[in-house]
Order: C-alpha cells, then structure tokens, then sequence
C-alpha cells in the first residue's frame, strides 16, 4: 500500500474511531443529566456536532502531523483489518450523512416548486413574503443558502394583521439566526449519533430551543406581541390538526413543535437573557486540544502504529 493510501486509511480509522468515542461520551452524558438541563439552541447545536466536529479537528490537526513527522515518506505498509474497518465506518456515516442532507434538500427544493410562482409577493413586518395558494396551513422559512418566507393564503386569512406580523417576525428571526443552515448541519450529522435515539434527542431539543428563542426575539418584552404571536400560533396549529402532509425536515415552520409550550412562555414574562459561558467553555476546550496534541505526536504516532498493525 502506498504512502498516500496508508494516509488516507489512517485518517479516515483516526475519524472513525474518534467519532465513535465522542459519540459515546455525548450519549453518556446526555443520559446522566444533559437531557434535563435547560440548554440554549447554541449549546444543543454545538453538542450535537461535537463527534464529528471533534473527531474531523482530532484527525487534522493531531494525527495528521504526528503521522507526517514520524513516518517514513517512501515506507510501504498493509492496513490492519480494525483500522479498514473503522476506516470503513468513517466512510459509511459520511455517505449516509451526506445522503440524508441531499433528501432533505431535495423535500425542500420539491415545497419550494410547488410554493412557485407564488400567489402574491408582500411585504409584512419589513420582510418579504410569498404567500402561496396550497391546501396546507403553513408559514414557514424554505432554504438554507437562500431562505425565503413562505405563507399559505389559508394562514393569511385566518390571522389578524397584528397577529401575522408577529408570525412573520418569528420567521424572519429564524433567517436571521441562519436556523436552516444549522438545521442541515444536524441532519447531516456524520458520527454514530444519527443512528441512536440520543442524536435524534438532540436534534428534537434544538428544534424546540430555536423555536423558542424565535419567540423570544419576534417579540421581546412587549406583552401585545407575545399574546399576538401566542394567539397566532393555536389559529395555526387548530387549521394544521386535520393537514394530509407534513413539511419537510429541512424547513423551520410555525406551529410544528410544541404549541403549548410555547405559548406557556409567551404568556409568562419574558425569560432573562441566556448565558453563553458554557458554550465558549466548551468551544475553547475543543480547540486548545491541537496545542494540547503538540508535544504527544510521538506516542500519537506509536498508537497509529499499533493500530496500522492490529490483527494483521
């Protein structure tokens, strides 16, 4: 096996292994308390992704160097059966990762041509939204690199003026925090998380998070928009009880989460501000690990050696 190969197989067994690990230490932890802690929607997202953003960070910046400094350049050398096959399992999350964004793409890419053209162009709480002539009661942000505010015409005759304007400020909230974009970064999720319940546990708990953050920033400390946009969201939620389909993974709509939560925290007062702490906490712990990994490239070395020979 040539050099470049050998490369590839070690970093690829490197992801594998590493994301497999982390994967373990986020379900362990979710179990043992995470899951009832209150989390902002950046803490969950960053949770989430931590496996395979920890184990992509780990085989870059550690075993890459370590492999490069250490190994001979022209040596040839067979791969063990456990580093193929975690190899193998490095390539296997990706592809299916890759394959789940794709479908949600293409959901989403399928609503938008249907929404297409739309019924009439408005402008409404400063933004601009199609409002489209479709059987399902939706309001919803459609698109990840472009996203567009999309209502249905049912939605828009059922709502009051102030009613849909805090709608449409909840939506725009969600364009602003790039909430589509992150949206497929948990679907594509490429690490064992995606095939457990603890991943989909998480993305559930960010879905609610964002949604209630949106809420917070629609409305803020005005008690006439957070009962708008809490009246708002039952209208929307009684037209959706008898809806046929539903909407694609890969879109942020009203009313698709938990309703009477959200409109519990509506008509409370407002939550004070979330700290962000523990969230750069643990961004910065991730981050130091390259500086950490510096003086351990020989012994980095000497366990992808054994690893190289494991079972051969």
């Amino acid at each position: 096996m040539s050099f470049a190969a050998t490369l590839c197989l070690v970093l690829g067994g490197a992801f594998g292994l590493s994301s497999m690990l982390l994967s373990l230490v986020v379900a362990v932890a979710w179990r043992a308390g995470l899951a009832r802690s209150r989390a902002t929607s950046g803490e969950l997202l960053v949770l989430r992704l931590l496996p395979a953003g920890g184990a992509a960070l780990l085989a870059l910046t550690v075993v890459l160097p370590a492999f490069l400094l250490y190994e001979p350049a022209h040596q040839r050398e067979e791969g063990g059966p456990l580093l193929i096959a975690l190899a193998l399992c490095a390539l296997l999350s990706v592809g299916a990762g890759l394959w789940r964004a794709c479908r949600a793409c293409m959901a989403a890419a399928g609503l938008m041509r249907e929404c297409s053209p739309a019924h009439r162009r408005s402008v409404i709480a400063g933004q601009h939204v199609d409002i489209v002539d479709v059987p399902e009661p939706f309001v919803a942000v459609i698109g990840a690199w472009r996203p567009r505010i999309v209502a249905s015409q049912r939605v828009v005759g059922a709502c009051s003026n102030e009613e849909l304007s805090g709608v449409i400020a909840h939506e725009a909230a969600h364009v602003a925090a790039r909430d589509n974009l992150k949206l497929l970064l948990l679907v594509f999720g490429p690490d064992a998380l995606a095939w457990v319940p603890t991943g989909a546990s998480l993305a559930a708990r960010w879905r609610a998070a964002a949604e209630r953050e949106a809420d917070e920033r629609a409305t803020g400390s005005d008690p006439h928009q957070r009962l708008a946009l809490a009246s708002a969201l039952l209208k929307v939620a009684r037209l959706s009880s008898g809806a046929q389909r539903p909407l694609p993974t890969f879109s942020m709509p009203i009313a698709a989460d938990d309703v009477a939560g959200r409109v519990r925290g509506l008509l409370a007062p407002p939550p004070p501000a979330a700290q962000t702490n523990r969230i750069w906490s643990l961004v910065v712990g991730v981050l130091i690990v390259p500086v950490i990994g510096i003086p351990l490239y020989g012994l980095v070395h000497r366990f992808i050696e054994a690893l190289v020979a494991f079972g051969r």
